[in-house]
């Protein structure tokens, strides 16, 4: 098993709906072992299932992917003091649980059952 896969490790999300439309917030850690270099903390903001922008610990900065998306970006990567919070959650979401459930993880065995 791909241990990126893993990257639901602490999935938070906050639901808001208001006259049928979906707006979420999806913070996730993604790793393919337990050293800090290979750890990405990710905080997306989701409208109607599309990824507005995103913040990456490995970029150190927001992304858009919308219109609006690129200008919410810019707006967040000018604030520093938000981008070093957002850079401790790294620490503070994946790096003090990364190691126990990468742990759990690769103790688990089963059999693959096809029906």
């Amino acid at each position: 098993m791909d241990p990126s896969v893993l990257g639901w490790l602490l999935v938070i999300i906050t639901i808001n709906s208001a006259g049928g439309f979906l707006n979420y917030e999806l913070n996730r850690c993604d790793f393919n072992s337990t050293e800090p270099k290979d750890i990405e903390f990710i905080r997306s903001q989701f409208y109607n299932k599309l990824e507005i922008f995103r913040f990456s610990s490995s970029l150190g900065k927001f992304v858009g992917y919308t219109e609006y998306g690129v200008k919410q970006a810019e707006y967040f990567n000018k604030d520093t003091s938000y981008i070093a919070g957002l850079k401790a959650d790294k620490e503070r979401y994946c790096l003090n649980n990364v190691g126990n459930d990468y742990r759990n993880m690769l103790t688990k065995s089963g059999e693959l059952i096809v029906s």
